[in-house]
């Protein structure tokens, strides 16, 4: 043929679409997951997919009877979107870089720098095919046994079948859990950690946490999640696990993928207007994958049971010390810490909180009118209001579950040890919430330290030596160890109302409050306390209350001896079974024995 006579016919063909199509599908069954694989070939932008199960082969005219596990996945699943810098970061500014000085290396946001690559579904293992699918299935007791998949494609949200692939062979699966695995880093085989402490980090708001600003990829753990652990079940998280000798050291990142770019009606902070967005470390929208819209708003805080679904796999699986887990974190990730350690006490040895956000409330901020906490949650959830909330499944919303001051205002709780910074300037922390949680966490006798300043959101960094938390103060504390919060401190200085123009520009709550040795027996509790920083004037007094007692547990009619120095009383448990001294004096920088029986 002439080539005159075969242009036209190429012109024709490129004119052509092509057919988009669905094949291959494929299953293995492992640790308790499914990983389900198929091939996509031309298939628009905006297909979403869906993935079925059943206990017969699935075929159209038998798919309405089959049970829907997974909607709106996106085309290209088996795609590492963690590796990608344009899933986290709309642009690279000084201003927002120094807004959140905790959100770690800012990405690189040149993504042709890196190419597309799959996820790994095992150590060691080949990448997967990008432009493939993949989707991870936790099976429960309902769907578990002799069962056959499908694979739908869908034009955005409708349910209309464009294509379709099944296994056709039956896949044996049993009732499994969501759970970690490794894939890159020295090898952590189990019991990795026996017998050391973990301590979990949450990162700040912000950056690219998917690559650092080389583009090299972070994450040496990834875990596909169960519906309980997200909107909706395959979702994955990669984290890092960290060998720090003395403990084992996690870092969670905060990011979330909704399968689409939210839009500025939906959130007015660019940082969210990318497809893995950031939640405050307390959960969001449940149809975030299709709107945050309302007219109602339901949100759930499947973050926090993320966190706590990694933390007992470093328990069960790499050994960690179950009695010695910590929690710690900057900016968005101490306001996560307080929330943990304040909705889970009996989880958490102690943590450290620097510029956290304590309550979620409406309350003015003086520095930014239209930034009050609560809207921090209004990226992930939408834009709810007081009159018209946002609600979890049990009904309680974000100002209820996220009242930090109600939280730990619960005496007869032993609250785990928490350490805390403030900035009385800080434009992204709000001040105005602070006073409260200072006083509640007073008034709850639990074991609070804070220092804050006249300075921003930065604060931390012009912390005095003796009040810039360190790993080791935390490694102190352990669920199956007493220790005692100090209250009413006469040391304390004033944080004032809430008004960053009110109360002393530079202060503390317990400073240099310690204790050096306990000794807890069924009659007697023997404790060594000392007061001292370098800006402390005698003498001191404060009410000493001893949590956590695992042995010296007198009863509510006993009447107890205490001996102080030398200088003898008695107490008797109140009301919430605490045990308090109170007026305990310090006379000088000396140690203090406080000696009490039954």
């Amino acid at each position: 043929m002439k080539l005159k006579q075969i242009l036209p016919l190429l012109m024709l063909g490129a004119a052509m679409p092509l057919m988009a199509d669905l094949s291959g599908l494929r299953g293995e069954f492992r640790d308790g997951q499914l990983f389900l694989q198929w091939e996509e070939k031309n298939l628009a932008p905006d297909t979403r997919l869906s993935v079925w199960s059943s206990a017969e082969p699935i075929t159209e005219k038998t798919l309405d009877k089959a049970e829907k596990i997974a909607g709106m996945l996106n085309i290209n699943s088996a795609w590492d979107w963690w590796r990608h810098s344009e899933s986290f970061v709309i642009k690279r500014s000084k201003k927002a870089k120094s807004e959140e000085i905790f959100a770690g290396a800012v990405a690189d946001t040149d993504s042709k720098k890196s190419a597309r690559k799959g996820f790994a579904l095992k150590y060691g293992g080949k990448l997967l095919d990008p432009d493939s699918g993949l989707h991870v299935h936790t099976p429960n007791a309902k769907n578990s046994g002799k069962r056959y998949y499908a694979v739908t494609a869908h034009k955005g949200n409708t349910p209309e079948v464009l294509e379709m692939t099944s296994t056709t062979k039956v896949i044996e699966v049993s009732p499994g859990k969501a759970a970690p695995y490794q894939i890159a880093g020295k090898p952590m085989p189990k019991n990795f950690a026996a017998g050391r402490p973990l301590v979990i980090y949450l990162h700040g708001r912000g950056g690219g946490v998917g690559v650092n600003n080389r583009g090299r990829v972070l994450g040496t753990h990834i875990i596909f999640t169960d519906s309980n652990l997200a909107w909706r079940e395959g979702i994955p998280f990669k984290f890092e696990v960290r060998d720090k000798g003395k403990f084992i050291n996690i870092n969670l990142y905060d990011r979330v993928w909704t399968g689409r770019k939210l839009t500025r009606k939906e959130s007015r902070d660019s940082r969210d207007h990318v497809p893995a967005i950031s939640t405050f470390w307390l959960g969001y929208n449940s149809n975030i994958a299709v709107s945050n819209m309302g007219p109602e708003f339901k949100w759930d805080n499947y973050t926090e049971r993320l966190i706590l679904q990694i933390a007992r796999w470093a328990q069960d699986y790499l050994g960690a010390d179950k009695n010695r887990t910590y929690i710690t974190g900057g900016s968005m990730g101490g306001s996560g810490t307080v929330q943990m350690v304040t909705h889970y006490p009996e989880f958490f040895a102690a943590g450290a909180a620097f510029v956290p956000v304590y309550s979620y409330s409406w309350k003015d901020n003086f520095h930014v009118k239209a930034l009050t906490s609560i809207k921090r949650m209004q990226c992930s959830i939408g834009q709810f209001t007081a009159k018209n909330p946002a609600r979890r499944p049990d009904g309680k919303t974000v100002e209820e579950y996220g009242n930090g001051a109600k939280n730990i205002n619960r005496p007869a709780i032993d609250m785990p040890p928490l350490f805390a910074t403030n900035g009385r300037n800080d434009t992204s922390i709000p001040w105005v919430n602070n006073p409260d949680f200072y006083r509640a966490a007073n008034e709850a006798r639990q074991a609070f330290w804070v220092f804050w300043n006249n300075g921003d959101h930065g604060m931390s960094r012009d912390l005095p030596k003796d009040m810039n938390f360190k790993e080791s103060q935390l490694l102190r504390y352990s669920l199956d160890k007493s220790f005692p919060a100090f209250s009413n401190c006469s040391d304390n200085r004033n944080y004032g109302n809430g008004n960053p123009s009110d109360g002393d520009l530079t202060g503390w709550m317990n400073r240099g409050m310690d204790w050096q040795s306990i000794v807890d027996t069924e009659k007697r509790y023997d404790i060594v306390l000392t007061a001292a920083h370098p800006e402390m004037k005698y003498p001191v007094s404060c009410d000493v209350t001893l949590r956590r007692r695992q042995k010296f547990l007198p009863g509510p009619g006993d009447k107890i001896t205490v001996n102080v120095n030398g200088k003898l009383s008695t107490v008797t448990l109140d009301e919430n079974k605490l045990l308090t001294v109170k007026g305990v004096v310090f006379s000088d920088a000396k140690p203090v024995r406080m000696v009490l029986t039954y």
